[in-house]
């Protein structure tokens, strides 16, 4: 008979190994699956190395990296699981301490303290072992801060957690009202609720912590706050959303001292530390848009310097002050703790005195650094000087006063920010380059992992390849061509549209030969089968390359191709003789003739071929392709032809050499500024010294004539400044920080059913999409795909500039009566028609009203002429202030090339022709469709990039006339579409991409759709609807009207073309609608995408919807609809304000 559950109840609890048998079972269960989750691989792609390329579509990856400098990597332990570290330490939650302050703060606090962190962002690898971090949110709707609290006693809480910056609070007061202050609202309730018996602890004390809540001196009239007695009456979003937070805990102090008269012991002991503008951060921690960062940032990287003379003055408040500010306010709430009870909320307001008029710290920067960057005043000048702040209740009540100066401060930290940029450059040197002398490797270790030299070390995935090849020729690149089906040469003749139109060659292994590492037994098949590579004996001294037919006794077609161990450059080898084909330059005509030499003739191997890899049948790892040199020329070359050694590598490093040695020789110069403040001599500009005066006219400018320099997205400035260059806006790098009410309000939805259609849009059988595009786009607001000074300005200048237009030129009526103006079915380039059509709707009476002159010409426009020189001449004759550059003119120029009034079929003609602006543009702000800033064709600083005109204008607007009309994300079938043809700059990029891959395009994104890759095909609109990604390769140049088509059709761009921006890159965040890969990567474009999550696709997808009509001109038959909507002419002219704003500093005589 079977003991009833009764007497197992009771046999359990008079036997403790039972009991303790029943406990250990849910233990042993939770401590399972918490290894679990933190062993697991996470759902997110392995990081994808692409050698010296830096990738910033890894930001859209979900790639999270915890690893630390010494190469350890975060991981949760046992006591961190279960949240019971036997720790004797006074233990502090800091709310929001991935945040740049309290990221400042932790290191001065965890030798001393247990720190627990709550915040949303990813864990900062900055952050001390010791923290225990929760990535969570402490919003009312989450269950995560009441967890924290259930299963920890804390005896404090620094709650920094808040939007902190107005620009991010004003556009959103709601929400930010819900960050800051029911944010808030929430660490209040659980801090009460350790007031009370409710709470019960599984094990440890149940403590109430005393809280320190951050604030800000914008709870002050900004022509008060000079104490902390005065009159709170903000007039920010952010100061009425601090206030409001104060309020709350102010309230609770006062509700926990009446419950303490009922008879409750307990009491919360609660400050508020207000802070003015906190500066001095890492740049890797540090909020990039702010005020501060942004300013020290551009002043050595010469990018545009804004600012807005209508802010009030600011207190500046070095971050080292601010942490012992806090550390402070710490140990007096833990005496507090142990002496009594305040009857208050103490308040203190940690401020320097003195407050500086924006304008004197813009040229107190620009001094100390020297800076050539143009300036840019978005205000009107109309900001008083404010009375300074008082911290004399700090000063006396915690004994806290700041040490550190603004001219002490502000030299620290451009000191710091040299000394960051050096360091990284070297690292990346070491990490990627070959020592030098100048450049040694770290003790003498020699990194022999590369990454380029790492994947070439298997020569045999070259097995099935296509590739071009070339061969040295006093240092340049000659390419082989067969032209006449037989006999093969090398030159430099290119041929029109088609570049070198060098052979194309199917590599073919031979199997029967074993290969050694970093070599391969090939043949070489002519891609139409023309036949096979070979040589033939043509004298004792000479060999010719010819096509042979594979097993012929004519001619050897059978070679060894070996690689240099640290560049892609290749030799020849012919087997089994110890000799090599060696190539030497024909005097008469610069080609190319080649001999049989020994290979013992080199004292070290001789490389003197390279090849070109247009497509391999696998996925990823194609050798040799990290240096290609074709497309390294493309972005760093300035010849006609391409230097033997171009890669990538060769570039970046040199360059990376220079940023080490400029960037350190800044840093000696910042020591010295330091130095000399700190010694008693106050900072240059007080005494007479002050920065490079600046003139109206972009022309005048002392950087316009150099080189852009490089953008990298990991680097702290992100632009690569050597001293040689003039850094340009980088238009693809994801924000490092941004606002947190954008990522705490998502507006996606969860993919629960891929391809569902249970909630049809109001097309009904038509589309039948689902609504989830419908409700992102209406969430999303168009100002958050703004880049921040963008959004700052047009806050500040919401209307647009005066215009007038210069009509009245000899010849302009015949030109604009021509039909070439209205939408063609090809060569559409009448954007310039549209916008001059809709300016006349606009313009004021009178042009000494206007702010800018608008000269309507027309660059391309068949059957009539170029009047450039005489619409220009008509403006300086008749219009006051425009000789005299006094009124700025602008005009729009829609042919390939822009301000080059010329044409080449790619970039290596056009070097060579070589493609110059017209003298008369100088000082003109042009619109172009051009914005190649390796060219001279565009003027980064001066010309303002717009949208081509896509001949598909009409078809757009029928098939994708409201947001209804677009599929979403999940319910398209393709991952990338493309169609095009194969010619121009861009010709190998386009082979690249449209290349099997192994049949990697093959595979399907949803099941049972078909391929996931689509090229070719015959419905281009249907096309557009159905992928999520419509890849860009470059052209003639960099920009094509494609990429207006796939915007507009929802398919987000995958811009591959680089040194080219896009339209309006000085407005629109491209990195928040689109995906940057580097030629270099298409080897593996389908893993790269498939990497990004799908809710981020969407999240993009909506963007790119709600700003699509900046990329789409209006019609022919109603052009003043420009006025009405957000089209090319409203950025147009908003981002023309911008410019015209700006002045630029001119060189000096010594």
């Amino acid at each position: 008979m079977s003991p009833s559950i009764k007497q197992v109840i009771s046999a359990t609890l008079h036997k403790p190994r039972y009991l303790a048998v029943l406990l250990l079972i849910p233990l042993l269960s939770l401590l399972y699956h918490q290894w679990v989750d933190s062993t697991s691989p996470a759902t997110r792609p392995i990081k994808i190395t692409g050698g010296t390329t830096h990738s910033p579509w890894e930001g859209l990856a979900d790639l999270e990296d915890y690893e630390y400098d010494d190469g350890t990597t975060w991981k949760p332990g046992v006591g961190d699981w279960l949240n019971w570290k036997q720790d004797k330490r006074t233990t502090i939650l800091i709310t929001g301490g991935a945040g740049q302050l309290g990221q400042a703060l932790i290191p001065s606090l965890s030798e001393e303290y247990t720190i627990h962190v709550i915040d949303i962002a990813p864990r900062p690898t900055s952050l001390p072992k010791t923290v225990i971090y929760h990535r969570e949110c402490i919003l009312p709707s989450s269950e995560s801060l009441s967890q924290v609290f259930a299963s920890n006693s804390f005896d404090g809480v620094i709650h920094l957690a808040a939007v902190s910056l107005e620009s991010w609070c004003k556009p959103k007061e709601n929400e930010c009202h819900e960050v800051n202050v029911e944010g808030t609202k929430a660490v209040i309730n659980q801090i009460e609720n350790t007031l009370t018996k409710k709470r019960k602890r599984i094990w440890g004390e149940n403590k109430t912590p005393w809280i320190i809540l951050g604030s800000s001196m914008d709870v002050y009239p900004q022509e008060q706050g000079v104490s902390e007695k005065s009159g709170k009456n903000p007039s920010t979003a952010l100061g009425r959303t601090k206030l409001a937070a104060e309020h709350v805990l102010e309230k609770a102090v006062k509700d926990s001292l009446s419950s303490e008269e009922n008879g409750n012991p307990a009491t919360i002991h609660g400050m508020i530390l207000r802070f003015p503008e906190v500066y001095g951060y890492p740049q890797s921690t540090s909020i990039a848009e702010a005020f501060i960062p942004s300013l020290l940032n551009n002043a050595l990287t010469s990018l545009p310097i804004q600012y807005n003379s209508n802010t009030p003055s600011l207190s500046l408040l070095h971050v080292d002050d601010a942490v012992k500010g806090i550390l402070k306010a710490i140990s007096r709430l833990e005496d507090n703790s142990k002496l009594g009870i305040r009857k208050e909320v103490e308040e203190f307001n940690l401020v320097y005195s003195k407050r500086w008029q924006i304008e004197d710290i813009v040229e107190l920067v620009r001094t100390e650094t020297h800076s050539l960057s143009p300036l840019r005043d978005i205000g009107s000048r109309n900001s008083p000087q404010m009375p300074d702040f008082s911290n004399e209740l700090a000063k006396e009540v915690l004994g806290w006063q700041p040490e550190i100066s603004a001219a002490v401060g502000l030299g620290l930290s451009l000191q710091k920010l040299s000394e960051d940029i050096a360091e990284y450059s070297r690292k990346w040197h070491q990490n990627h380059c070959s020592p030098t002398e100048d450049f040694p490797s770290d003790n003498n270790v020699l990194i022999q992992h590369l990454v380029e030299d790492e994947r070439n070390k298997d020569l045999t995935k070259l097995k099935g390849c296509t590739v071009n090849m070339g061969f040295d020729n006093q240092g340049w690149l000659n390419h082989v061509k067969c032209e006449d089906g037989k006999h093969c040469k090398a030159d430099t003749n290119k041929v029109t549209a088609m570049n070198w139109n060098q052979s194309v060659f199917v590599i073919h292994q031979v199997e029967q030969h074993k290969n050694s590492e970093r070599t391969v037994r090939v043949v070489f098949e002519e891609e139409k089968g023309m036949g096979y590579l070979g040589y033939r004996l043509i004298n004792d001294k000479e060999v010719g390359l010819e096509l042979f037919d594979r097993f012929t006794d004519e001619g050897q077609v059978e070679f060894d191709v070996e690689v240099n161990p640290h560049s892609s450059s290749l030799r020849l080898l012919i087997p089994d003789t110890g000799k090599q084909i060696h190539a030497l330059s024909n005097d008469t005509d610069s080609s190319t003739w080649f001999t049989l030499e020994p290979t013992t003739r080199w004292l070290h191997p001789h490389f003197d071929m390279r090849m070109n890899i247009l497509c391999c049948p696998s996925e990823g790892d194609w050798p040799l392709l990290l240096d290609d040199y074709e497309s390294a020329d493309m972005r760093f070359g300035s010849t006609g032809q391409i230097p033997f050694n171009a890669s990538r590598r060769l570039h970046l490093c040199g360059q990376a050499e220079q940023a080490v040695m400029h960037n350190f020789d800044r840093l000696f110069a910042a020591k010295q500024a330091v130095n000399k403040v700190e010694n008693g001599q106050e900072a240059h500009v007080w005494k007479g010294d002050h920065g490079a005066s600046t003139k109206k006219s972009p022309h005048s400018w002392a950087l316009k004539d150099l080189p852009a320099c490089y953008n990298d997205c990991n680097s702290p400035a992100i632009c690569l400044q050597t001293g040689e260059c003039k850094c340009v806006q980088a238009d693809h790098c994801q924000p490092k920080r941004e606002n947190p009410i954008l990522s705490l309000y998502p507006f996606g939805e969860e993919p629960s059913s891929v391809g569902s259609t249970s909630t049809k849009s109001h097309l009904g059988s038509l589309a039948g999409y689902s609504n989830v595009l419908v409700n992102a786009v209406n969430k999303t607001d168009w100002k958050d795909i703004l880049l921040p000074f963008a959004r700052n300005y047009l806050n500040e200048n919401p209307n647009f500039l005066k215009v007038y237009v210069a009509d009245g030129y000899k010849g302009q009526e015949e030109i604009e009566s021509s039909d070439c103006h209205k939408l063609q079915n090809k060569h559409c380039f009448s954007a310039d028609s549209i916008l001059y059509k809709a300016l006349r709707h606009l313009q004021v009476s009178s042009p000494e009203e206007a702010e800018l002159i608008i000269v309507p010409v027309y660059q391309q426009c068949k059957g009539t002429k170029f009047l450039l020189h005489d619409g220009i001449h008509h403006a300086m004759e008749t219009i006051p202030g425009v000789k005299s550059g006094e009124t700025t003119m602008a005009l729009v120029l829609t042919h390939d090339w822009g301000i080059c009034v010329a044409f080449a079929w790619e970039i290596w003609s056009a070097r060579e022709q070589p493609l110059y602006p017209d003298w008369i543009l100088n000082n003109v702000l042009v619109w172009s469709v051009m914005g190649d800033y390796d060219s001279p064709c565009y003027r980064p600083h001066q010309d303002i990039v717009i949208p081509a005109r896509t001949c598909r204008s009409l078809d757009l607007m029928e098939h994708f006339q409201d947001v209804q009309s677009i599929k979403p994300m999940r319910e398209r079938e393709h991952l990338l579409t493309w169609s095009g043809t194969y010619w121009g700059t861009g010709k190998s990029d386009r082979l690249r991409l449209t290349c099997n891959r192994g049949g990697a395009g093959e595979k399907e994104l949803i099941k049972g759709k078909g391929p996931q890759s689509s090229f070719e095909n015959w419905d281009y609109i249907k096309d557009l609807n159905n992928a999520r990604f419509c890849p860009q390769p470059r052209g003639i140049a960099g920009w094509s009207p494609r990429t207006t088509d796939a915007i507009y059709a929802g398919c987000i761009p995958v811009l591959i073309a680089e040194g080219s921006h896009y339209p309006f890159v000085n407005f629109l965040d491209w990195s928040k609608f689109s995906v940057r890969i580097t030629p270099t990567e298409l080897d593996r474009i389908e893993e790269i995408l498939n990497s990004i999550p799908l809710y981020k696709i969407e999240e993009m997808q909506a963007n790119l919807i709600t700003i699509r009509e900046a990329f789409l001109y209006s019609t022919d038959e109603n052009p003043q609809d420009e006025l009405n909507r957000k089209g090319p002419l409203f950025f147009a002219l908003h981002e023309a304000s911008l410019k015209i704003r700006t002045r630029y500093p001119v060189k000096e005589d010594k």
